[in-house]
């Protein structure tokens, strides 16, 4: 069977470009456009029968939603030496110095990562999930006791298009972007799937036990949607 493959597209709206990628999907019934936060670029699932070109006029003409999906996540902030950046809620500046033994510290107002084969990017990353990782761990340890759940594995996702997630084996995943969030936030995120376990769906009994666990949540839930896209725009390349 002759595999059919993507077609990638570039539109211009106001003298800006974004790269546009053509699937063909058997499951589709009809035009879907989406926008990967990941990769910046637009996306168009169509079924076979319409035509690549079609595809590119649709996308042609959905041009303006595109872009601003495209703003709301520009400009990109690369880690880097110098960088500020929210941490845990509060602004540190990023400094890079050579030196050993490699180690981060975190002081008042910086994050000082020391590195003496100029890996401070990957010294950062990995202490970046092992912070994160940390701060799940009391949390769930805290909440545990509260709702009388287990959890048996925690996991750091690195999505772009969910906070958290859980399954029936009493195992979350966290993203570890909520690192950049206030920690009230990643523990509301924490509260939210360790509620799954229990409910799994969004109805009364479910917002009951999150509210055990987290009482005033909108204002947890108002920073996310406000601040989402802020912590998706922080890259480490």
């Amino acid at each position: 069977m002759k595999k059919i493959s993507n077609k990638i597209f570039r539109i211009l709206h106001k003298n800006h470009e974004i790269e546009v990628i053509v699937k063909k999907n058997k499951l589709s019934r009809n035009y879907k456009l989406t926008f990967d936060k990941k990769t910046l670029s637009g996306l168009v699932s169509i079924p076979n029968y319409i035509s690549y070109k079609d595809a590119f006029i649709f996308a042609q003409e959905n041009s303006k939603w595109l872009f601003d999906q495209f703003n709301e996540i520009s400009p990109l902030i690369i880690i880097n030496h110098e960088a500020i950046i929210s941490f845990e809620g509060k602004n540190k500046k990023i400094i890079f110095i050579s030196g050993s033994p490699s180690e981060v510290k975190l002081e008042n107002n910086s994050i000082i990562v020391i590195s003496n084969r100029n890996s401070h990017n990957k010294i950062l990353y990995k202490w970046i999930k092992n912070r994160i990782l940390e701060n799940t761990k009391k949390s769930v340890s805290l909440f545990s006791k509260t709702l009388n759940v287990k959890i048996r594995m925690i996991r750091l996702s690195n999505s772009f298009s969910y906070w958290g997630s859980c399954n029936s084996n009493n195992e979350i995943s966290i993203n570890w972007r909520l690192i950049f969030s206030p920690p009230d936030v990643l523990d509301y995120i924490i509260a939210h799937e360790m509620s799954h376990i229990i409910e799994f769906n969004h109805g009364k009994n479910f917002w009951d036990i999150v509210d055990k666990l987290i009482p005033n949540k909108k204002g947890q839930q108002y920073w996310l949607k406000r601040n989402g896209n802020y912590l998706y725009r922080i890259r480490f390349n």
